[in-house]
């Protein structure tokens, strides 16, 4: 890829990935992960993958060609022939005034040490992948950074799934589909059901571990919006692991998705809607009564005072107009209002009967509601009701 001068200062940091695939096997999990570790670094100009092509599996193939890396055919079956191409394409570019500022190399053995040597001369920030005992200990201390690729292959915590097309589909975010229409549907309704189960299910939960505490319904209900806010589900999502695994598209990728509180509290709704469907309420039952567990014990005792502070604006508003304007619960009425794909923006209006009493922007429509809720207060204590 070529860069003139102009398009090249506008650019924070220019990124090459070159992958000894013959060392360093593939899969679609590693494929992802070092590319979407890439695109994180920078701006990725060359993603190159090594080996020889004629005796690779062609699944593998076709997926590193279809998710953007130029195949580089070593057909030689020499000792190190791989590593000798890699090392010689690495310094040819480190040479060239298209060079990149950070080169990332995955490679399962060989001594790349005079290369990291060479890039570190020319001001270059170098990043190691590689196999435990594959790569010399000299080179590790030259890196900027090294990491271990068995890491990138830890088992997540998920359970098994009967049908896993149901976790496929939940892993899909709306931005990976609009970028791979083929690829099905996104998460979106199992988010939504993922949120009406987690609501179900946390509230089974403190019902049942209440009574030692003696929480009163007001109680209970501060401590399950605790429960299932949108940073602990972000929270929960990390713990089991599923930022690495959500299927995103180029453009949130680059905005950071992976590392996103509202991105990560809907895809673990999305995650839970799907097991609901694939295994049933007790199964997901199992999965999360052990997270909820260790907040709770966290964040409250048998003798804490679970003060009103902590309730969201939508429960603290809801239990107003409960007390003192309506029998029925406030309505939220929410739209997509604006933004892109990677940032969609949302406007909520909440209504207590028929009428409006405030309205919110969010990148989400739970952080529009929770707005609208917040002005919707604002209202309430100007009429003297808070």
């Amino acid at each position: 890829m070529k860069l003139i001068k102009d398009q090249r200062n506008d650019l924070k940091n220019i990124v090459s990935l070159y992958w000894d695939c013959q060392n360093v096997k593939i899969t679609p999990e590693r494929a992802e992960f070092l590319l979407d570790f890439a695109n994180e670094q920078g701006h990725l100009v060359r993603q190159k993958a090594y080996s020889n092509w004629q005796r690779e599996n062609r699944t593998y193939a076709k997926l590193l060609s279809s998710i953007g890396f130029q195949r580089i055919n070593v057909s030689s079956t020499a000792k190190n022939s791989v590593d000798n191409k890699l090392i010689v394409d690495c310094i040819e570019e480190v040479y060239s005034i298209e060079a990149a500022d950070t080169f990332i190399i995955a490679s399962g053995d060989g001594d790349f040490t005079s290369l990291g040597h060479v890039l570190k001369n020319r001001g270059k920030k170098v990043i190691i992948f590689a196999q435990q005992g594959g790569v010399s200990q000299s080179l590790l201390d030259i890196a900027d950074e090294s990491h271990i690729i068995e890491r990138l292959d830890e088992v997540p915590k998920l359970p098994p799934f009967r049908n896993p097309s149901y976790l496929e589909q939940a892993l899909n975010h709306s931005s990976y589909i609009n970028e791979n229409p083929s690829a099905g549907e996104d998460n979106e309704r199992l988010e939504f059901l993922g949120d009406a189960v987690l609501n179900f299910l946390s509230g089974a939960f403190l019902y049942n571990f209440s009574p030692e505490l003696k929480m009163n319904e007001a109680q209970l209900t501060r401590l399950r919006s605790m429960l299932v806010d949108e940073k602990q589900l972000a929270k929960f999502a990390k713990e089991l692991n599923l930022g690495r695994r959500i299927r995103l598209g180029n453009g949130a990728i680059k905005e950071g998705g992976r590392k996103n509180v509202s991105l990560l509290s809907d895809i673990f709704e999305a995650v839970v809607g799907a097991y609901f469907l694939d295994s049933g309420i007790e199964a997901v039952r199992t999965l999360v009564e052990p997270l909820f567990n260790s907040v709770v014990k966290d964040i409250v005792t048998p003798q804490s005072d679970i003060s009103s502070d902590i309730l969201d604006p939508k429960s603290r508003f809801q239990q107003l107009v409960l007390a003192n304007l309506d029998p029925t619960p406030p309505k939220y009425i929410t739209d997509r209002s604006g933004g892109t794909d990677n940032a969609p923006e949302f406007t909520s209006k909440v209504f207590v009967g028929e009428k409006e009493w405030g309205e919110g922007k969010g990148r989400s429509k739970k952080d529009a509601e929770k707005a609208a809720a917040e002005a919707a207060l604002v209202n309430a204590k100007k009429r003297g009701l808070v």
